[in-house]
């Protein structure tokens, strides 16, 4: 197997006879995206994310979820103002709240940014959510 260097990068990876790239040493688990330095592979340095960029995404990533339920809190105080039936009851209703909620308080002061701590919304949500295209 052979890489394809391009400005010390590897771009691509070829198999067979060809008359290109550089040979990779058998067993060097070579792939794309790896460093090509003085006739040496290596892997490229794990990207870390400071803490402060990961607590900015997560933050995006809050005010994304809170928008896309935005509409079921409108559509059902619209419902409930026109005095017709609502699309949820109010037990759906209140969990949505308590879930959106959760969002705003979350991350604590004391909680490390992860999203594995994120909020869970309510079962049926989350199937809502994979309904809509």
């Amino acid at each position: 197997m052979k890489a394809i260097i391009e400005n010390g990068l590897v771009i691509a990876l070829v198999n067979g006879d060809v008359d290109c790239g550089v040979v990779i040493p058998i067993g060097n688990p070579v792939s794309t995206g790896w460093i090509y330095k003085d006739d040496t592979f290596s892997e490229p340095a794990a990207v870390t994310v400071s803490p402060d960029a990961a607590a900015t995404a997560e933050r995006q990533w809050r005010a994304a979820v809170l928008i896309e339920s935005d509409w079921l809190v409108i559509r059902h105080r619209d419902e409930l103002d026109a005095g017709v039936q609502t699309s949820l009851s109010s037990k759906q209703f209140a969990k949505l709240l308590a879930y959106r909620q959760a969002l705003r308080d979350w991350p604590t002061a004391s909680d490390a940014v992860d999203s594995a701590s994120r909020p869970q919304p309510p079962k049926w949500l989350a199937r809502l959510s994979q309904r809509v295209p």
